[in-house]
């Protein structure tokens, strides 16, 4: 068994979902295919079990994961705005 980790930028006509793969690319995937718990910028493990006649793809939604990368962003957004406010941003 194989897994990789996307993270969902977007879900489209609440039919499909764009999923961010680890190199930047995209992926569409139904939303039937993920569980019905996540949304945007979640992040899911797609574990791939091949079998001789066929293959079977189950996504999980990591919880630790998706916390852990919104704390991230949401520290980051902090530091942004609190960073000279009456001037230009330093990078």
């Amino acid at each position: 068994m194989s897994s990789a980790r996307y993270i969902i930028d977007r879900i489209e006509d609440g039919e499909w979902a764009v999923l961010e793969m680890p190199d930047g690319t995209m992926l569409d995937v139904p939303t039937a295919w993920l569980p019905t718990d996540v949304s945007e910028g979640d992040v899911v493990h797609a574990d791939l079990e091949a079998g001789a006649q066929s293959s079977t793809v189950t996504f999980t939604r990591d919880t630790d994961a998706t916390e852990r990368r919104r704390d991230n962003l949401q520290a980051r957004r902090n530091k942004l705005s609190s960073s000279k406010p009456d001037g230009p941003i330093s990078l």
